[in-house]
């Protein structure tokens, strides 16, 4: 068969599941290509089809979900498959029964039983197919009484993806999301439907040596290697409990002290959950129109706890939605904030500040609540577009696992201060957004980055940081992680021997491959490596890694490192130049008896953060944009002063002021 009567073939089979434009991009639009042709298929036959017509005429097939990535693992020249349509929604639209699947219609219908465990626990087995999203199965699991008990903040995340690359969760005695996975279907090149479950293998496998649970353990994080993943069995403990969930704003030496590990130590062996989130210099004052930093040890750490608890659920609907959108908020202004740091560097600490504040005003964080699962942990409802992550996991054991988790945010804060004062790069702030810890236990995947052997006490601290990505921000981070990950820096997050989250932007970090590959080819006695039982079964699967592994994946597989397609920032903002004077003025507070107000202002859609302490004040205007003004206090006439210190896109000067003068009114009103 010609590669040409292939294609039409394809396409002929899959017209109804042909995406209307083959160019592919991921969900922060910082990676594209051109595939010869994508499709969705809404069902399992589809799918098969897909695959089998398009190994024929031997072209490459990458799957994607939702493209929550930063790298070119999804990407490929011939046929790239959309697996977010395989959901159980499209279930009446499935067409098994009438393309030749007798007996198999409703083929993403979710299924679920209960069984006994070798340790005699209750669990739910939950089949669902692979194009669900996080949240949607979160819900699920939670109406069914089995509660995930570790996952992700965002709830769109297809969980296809989030199993291939062995994504983490949370919780200090919780796996990864790949240790809950039971059994998965995955489509081989000719069109076969693989079914591997902890207790059985698909006929063919005997000759590798591996029992059932050992192959799943080689099945579980298969970047797309081994097939295209169709269906995923979950097995959940049948234990309903809800989430205390607290949180402190603390600062950044009471849980990040060189001198005393153990403060880390006793806040993270303290909570069932923990995660840490530091926004980049957020302790300043304005000087003039510049926000000055105090300095990172300065700095407001905010710190999210969670404990299991048997209490009912406390929080109402209105906490919920407040909790549930917290970041959302912020990703949404994310997408101005990030060109104005773009066009103005200086003002990463005053949007730092401006970042903890939204957390705090939305959250009402002074008291825990009781949520159930899916709302405490799914605490990011929409997900951050315009911006690079880059992930290491660094392995933790015992008391020195905590000093090495305080030496490694202190290697990053080092170079980053490097970077302020000058003595490195050309920029004063090549990280704005956050860094974030999160930490679990570990996995026996042959492939996650969270890998220890099977018995082992190693805890694993997933460890990012994250910029925007707008006009030249990328290449500045790019450059930033090119000079932090030097030999005469210690090679970066590499100095503590762990893997990277397989979906971050690994290609800015320099000989990412041959570190990848001399960790996965560590020999550990007569045993196969990592590496050889993992190509072992995809050889079995795909000779070679033919059909389903790209360029990218290969890089890791031997160590050699092919040409990347490089990201794109998102567009740089229209702004105009800031004047010399800019315009001034003043307004009487409605209470002299306070310097400004202590939550935020709101009329006609907008906000008004005031901070006295720092001199600054913060617009949310009509465009969702964020404006910083600098801020005096006069107590001797009671009166609140404002001088624009950043340009608007949508605003002049004279109108951002406008603006400010719409709350006074509606102060003096009230």
């Amino acid at each position: 068969m010609t590669d040409d009567r292939t294609a039409n073939e394809l396409d002929t089979a899959t017209e109804a599941a042909a995406s209307p434009s083959t160019t592919q991009t991921n969900w922060s639009d910082t990676l594209t290509f051109t595939p010869a042709i994508a499709v969705e298929p809404r069902c399992l036959t589809e799918l098969r089809q897909v695959v089998r017509l398009a190994h024929a005429g031997h072209k490459q097939v990458r799957a994607r979900g939702s493209g929550h990535s930063w790298n070119p693992a999804i990407v490929t020249a011939d046929c790239s498959v959309n697996t977010s349509r395989l959901t159980p929604e499209n279930k009446n639209a499935c067409v098994c029964n009438v393309v030749g699947g007798a007996g198999a219609a409703n083929c993403m219908e979710v299924r679920h039983e209960a069984v006994t465990g070798a340790d005699g626990r209750a669990y739910l087995r939950i089949s669902v197919p692979a194009g669900m999203c996080q949240g949607d199965f979160a819900n699920l699991a939670q109406q069914l009484g089995a509660p995930l008990p570790t996952q992700g903040p965002a709830p769109d995340i297809t969980l296809s993806g989030f199993v291939a690359n062995g994504c983490h969760g949370t919780g200090w005695s919780e796996p990864t999301i790949a240790e809950l996975v039971y059994g998965l279907e995955l489509v081989a090149p000719d069109g076969t439907v693989l079914t591997f479950t902890a207790d059985a293998s698909p006929p063919g496998f005997e000759a590798l040596g591996l029992s059932p649970a050992e192959l799943m353990n080689v099945v579980r994080v298969n970047q797309g290697a081994l097939g295209v993943l169709a269906r995923i069995v979950f097995q959940l403990p049948a234990e309903p409990f809800n989430l205390r969930v607290s949180n402190a704003f603390v600062k950044v030496t009471d849980v990040f002290d060189r001198a005393d590990p153990g403060k880390l130590q006793r806040l993270i062996e303290g909570h069932d959950y923990v995660e840490l989130f530091w926004f980049p210099y957020n302790a300043y004052k304005m000087h003039g129109l510049t926000p000055v930093p105090a300095g990172p040890e300065q700095d407001t750490l905010w710190v999210m706890m969670f404990d299991r608890t048997s209490d009912p659920v406390s929080g109402d609907a209105t906490f919920v939605n407040l909790w549930n959108d917290a970041f959302g908020v912020l990703a949404l202004a994310g997408g101005a904030i990030g060109p104005l740091i773009d066009r103005l560097p200086k003002v990463v600490p005053a949007m730092s500040s401006f970042a903890l504040s939204t957390m705090k005003w939305k959250n009402l964080f002074s008291d825990p609540v009781v949520l159930t699962p899916p709302d405490g942990f799914l605490y990011q409802k929409r997900y951050f577009r315009s911006f690079l992550d880059l992930e290491f996991t660094m392995p933790m054991g015992g008391a020195q696992g905590f000093a090495d988790i305080v030496a490694a945010f202190y290697q990053l804060v080092d170079r980053m201060e490097a970077w302020r004062s000058g003595s490195e790069g050309d920029m004063p702030y090549p990280v704005n957004l956050n860094a974030h810890a999160r930490f679990v236990r570990n996995s026996q995947a042959t492939l996650s980055p969270a890998y220890a052997p099977a018995g082992s006490s190693q805890h694993t601290c997933y460890f990012e940081y994250l910029s925007y990505s707008h006009g030249d921000l990328t290449d500045t981070y790019l450059a930033f992680n090119r000079e932090f990950y030097k030999p005469e820096h210690e090679l970066g997050w590499k100095k503590w021997g762990g893997l990277p989250n397989w979906g971050k932007y690994l290609d800015s970090v320099p000989g990412i491959d041959e570190y990848v590959h001399s960790l996965l080819t560590a020999k550990t006695g007569a045993q196969p490596t990592r590496l050889e039982q993992f190509l072992a079964v995809r050889d079995r699967i795909d000779p070679d890694g033919a059909t389903f592994t790209n360029e990218y994946l290969r890089g890791f597989f031997t160590g050699h490192a092919a040409a990347r397609q490089a990201l794109r920032g998102a567009p740089a903002g229209n702004f105009p130049e800031m004047p010399a004077q800019p315009p001034r003025r003043a307004f009487p507070l409605a209470n002299v008896e306070h310097a400004a107000p202590t939550e935020p202002m709101q009329v006609d859609g907008m906000e008004l953060y005031h901070d006295l302490a720092a001199g600054a004040a913060f617009l949310v205007n009509e465009h969702g944009e964020v404006n910083l003004l600098a801020l005096e206090h006069d107590p001797a006439t009671g009166q609140l002063h404002y001088v624009p210190a950043t340009p608007s896109q949508h605003l002049g000067f004279e109108e951002i002021l406008d603006r400010v003068a719409r709350f006074h009114r509606r102060q003096r009103a009230d």
